[in-house]
């Protein structure tokens, strides 16, 4: 969910390295949003302590609008985000985001905020103070064939081209190593000789 807007942007199914840094409108003509994740203590508790990477919560708490307010979100957005998604979990469908009904359950207090773009901390190779995660995207743009980043209506942004794991991928459950070189090489391929042609 974005700071702007306390949204879902995905399903949340990935694995632990997939969380996108967001690509900015046009090519950074706006400023950079912050990126958090939402989760809840059955969530938080089911990822072990050696696989959290060091992260910790921005905050945390039982009161969905205490939380809101913590961390700069719009009043009631998370309210009505967390409300929207246990619905669906309730219905056993995913209405917004179409996330595999095995994975849907109602999130329940107390709550944590994590954010995203704060990095790894000095543990991991990230810089002092930092608490929240730092990886790869892992099918986080859309593009055309030709490697093109596509905005919201499906449009080409102008000078702007992904491949590999930056953009679609062939993965289906899970992420194996070594199978992005595949998808790398022949859309990196494809993206660069249409980045030379727009470039003419």
């Amino acid at each position: 969910m974005s700071r702007h807007a306390g949204q879902r942007s995905r399903r949340a199914v990935h694995q632990r390295g997939r969380l996108p840094r967001p690509l900015q409108p046009r090519c950074g003509a706006a400023p950079a949003r912050p990126w958090f994740t939402f989760v809840d203590e059955q969530g938080w508790d089911e990822v072990t302590e050696s696989e959290r990477w060091g992260v910790q919560p921005l905050a945390v708490g039982s009161d969905l609008a205490e939380l809101e307010s913590e961390v700069g979100l719009p009043p009631g957005s998370l309210v009505a985000t967390v409300d929207r998604y246990n619905s669906d979990a309730a219905a056993g469908v995913d209405q917004l985001h179409h996330k595999d009904p095995r994975w849907l359950r109602p999130l329940r207090a107390p709550y944590a905020v994590i954010d995203a773009g704060r990095g790894f901390g000095p543990a991991f190779g990230g810089r002092p103070g930092s608490t929240g995660v730092s990886g790869f995207t892992l099918g986080g743009l859309r593009t055309d064939l030709d490697g093109a980043v596509l905005d919201a209506a499906g449009a080409p942004v102008p000078g702007l081209f992904a491949a590999g794991r930056a953009s679609s991928g062939i993965h289906g459950f899970g992420y194996v190593s070594g199978t992005s070189l595949g998808d790398g090489t022949f859309f990196g391929r494809r993206a660069g000789r249409a980045a030379a042609a727009e470039g003419r």
